[in-house]
């Protein structure tokens, strides 16, 4: 069936689908997918280095241009920094301190804690990375593909933000009845650090539910009319 309306014909039966516009020249598409590349190698970097912290507690890599790059264990970096002192300054209190988290209980709750904590930073890093290799890709839709991704990397965010100061309290703690101190209650919470941090994450999980609420009702009108 056709109809005839101010001189021009439109098929009745033409089905309308929603053009996702959104497209990067071809330059800048690439530099996106580079991009998205470092991301994912930043993550798979970062993922390894949670692991060695998992397997060993406490363990670092520094480089310098007198000594070169090399690895270093301090179980006191591990703790708050009055029970870190305590600790580093006395030869005795440092090697029970070592012998305590040696235990195989402390160092699997060591362990637990560390994964748990990097394990959102380093799916953030891979969500980015795919949000941006996908909105530097060909074809159609760009911003349906990416979007679901930047939503589930600005809740990873979101989550890392609050699992921070857990982590560090029970981290301390854990490793607490190692010290000259003992075993003792302790919160670690630097609104400082977690509340512009969690704000922003906050912001772009907003931001990227909005988008992706205005493309499903963009469909839907579609779908309607």
């Amino acid at each position: 069936m056709r109809m005839v309306y101010s001189g021009k014909i439109y098929s009745s039966n033409r089905k309308k689908t929603v053009n996702d516009s959104y497209s990067l020249p071809a330059g800048k598409a690439r530099i996106c997918r580079i991009a998205g590349v470092v991301f994912l190698l930043v993550a798979t970097m970062w993922g390894v280095a949670a692991a060695s912290q998992a397997i060993m507690p406490g363990w670092s890599l520094s480089c310098s241009d007198e000594r070169g790059c090399h690895r270093d264990t301090d179980l006191s970096g591990l703790l708050p920094n009055a029970e870190r002192a305590s600790v580093s300054g006395d030869a005795a209190a440092r090697a029970r301190f070592a012998g305590y988290v040696a235990r195989p209980p402390v160092r699997a709750g060591l362990a637990g804690l560390v994964l748990f904590d990097e394990g959102f930073l380093v799916f953030l890093f891979v969500a980015v990375g795919l949000t941006l290799r996908r909105l530097g890709g060909r074809g159609q839709p760009v911003l349906a593909r990416a979007l679901p991704w930047l939503k589930r990397g600005a809740l990873s965010a979101v989550l890392w933000a609050i699992a921070q100061p857990l982590t560090d309290s029970l981290r301390a703690m854990l490793l607490f009845p190692g010290t000259p101190s003992g075993a003792s209650w302790f919160i670690a919470l630097d609104l400082t650090v977690a509340g512009p941090a969690l704000l922003l994450a906050m912001a772009a999980y907003a931001t990227a539910w909005a988008l992706e609420a205005g493309i499903r009702a963009e469909r839907d009108l579609a779908d309607f009319v």
